[in-house]
């Protein structure tokens, strides 16, 4: 005899209807789902690095790649092998590991659990509305990124931290220097696309929604995941702009309750400077916002008025 109460399968074949209405599946525990998403991490980033160093050697690729490392004038071959290399790496760090997080606790395999789509919120596609004011929301918000990016800038950071920042710009300057409209959807993938996707199951889709079940007041969860997503990138010269923008991101998932605005407002925030660079033709220079435009403070503030403005609008859809 089976002396289990809690199956599913107890209560769905009862003859008590009440009681079958009434049962609901446990929800897994918010550290079991964290140490899983932090541990696929740096499983998958393990191994797309040896599968990246074993293409490197078998091919006779440069060594520097692997550690980052593009002069700002390298050439056409070398910008593909880096983008191949970087978009690899990202994949499985974020896409894959983000994923299957979220599959193994919300697959829905036993009914009624919902399922991994459910759980992230990506089954309807947005109105085009919805999606233009979160680009609207993103790009209102500019002038206060630039202007937290100089207020960074005054902050005491170890000499490391400059190098690994320095080292990164270096890298992007010469990814955007693009030659043909092949490597200029090559850039969209790799610094649009990809982030979108698998930072925002990363850091929305999992992070935030389950400090947001541990956490009693939702600014607050929003403010740790934002902090969480800017840490993760490692370059601590833009932590504040970036804490921003986790914190934007992070506030159109929570009220939209889709996926896929955060998804459509990462990828246009990303995707200005690329497709801006490539209009513009101009592979003498590279724009770099954060460094040749200096924001007052005026400017921040009205950037801070259209933030909210725009947010007021996206509530009241």
């Amino acid at each position: 005899m089976d002396e289990n109460p809690n199956r599913p399968d107890k209560f769905q074949t009862t003859s008590n209807p009440e009681l079958a209405a009434s049962w609901k599946p446990a929800s897994p525990k918010v550290s079991a789902v964290l140490l899983a998403l932090f541990a696929g991490c740096l499983f998958f980033a393990g191994i797309s690095t040896v599968v990246c160093q074993a293409i490197v050697q078998i091919g006779g690729w440069d060594e520097s790649l692997m550690s980052g490392m593009l002069p700002a004038d390298a050439l056409e071959p070398e910008r593909w092998k880096m983008r191949f290399l970087l978009g690899l790496r990202h994949f499985a760090t974020f896409s894959a590991a983000g994923f299957l997080t979220v599959w193994l606790f919300y697959r829905g395999i036993t009914r009624p659990v919902p399922g991994w789509a459910d759980y992230l919120q990506s089954r309807q596609w947005p109105s085009w509305r919805t999606a233009g004011l979160a680009m609207l929301l993103l790009l209102v918000s500019v002038p206060l990124v630039l202007y937290l990016f100089q207020i960074n800038k005054m902050l005491p950071l170890p000499d490391s931290f400059h190098e690994m920042e320095q080292q990164a710009n270096e890298a992007i300057k010469a990814l955007l220097r693009m030659d043909h409209f092949g490597e200029f959807l090559g850039n969209l993938t790799l610094i649009a696309l990809l982030p979108a996707i698998g930072e925002e199951i990363v850091f929305r889709g999992v992070v935030q929604q389950q400090l947001m079940r541990r956490i009693t007041n939702p600014w607050s969860a929003l403010l740790v995941s934002a902090a969480v997503f800017s840490f993760f990138h490692f370059q601590f010269e833009g932590f504040l702009p970036r804490l921003l923008l986790g914190f934007l991101l992070g506030w159109l998932y929570w009220q939209t309750r889709n996926f896929w605005v955060p998804v459509i407002a990462h990828f246009f925030n990303n995707g200005i400077q690329i497709v801006g660079q490539y209009v513009a033709g101009d592979n003498s220079s590279v724009v770099d916002l954060e460094q040749d435009i200096q924001v007052p403070w005026f400017a921040a503030l009205l950037s801070l008025f259209m933030i909210g403005v725009t947010m007021r609008l996206i509530r009241k859809q």
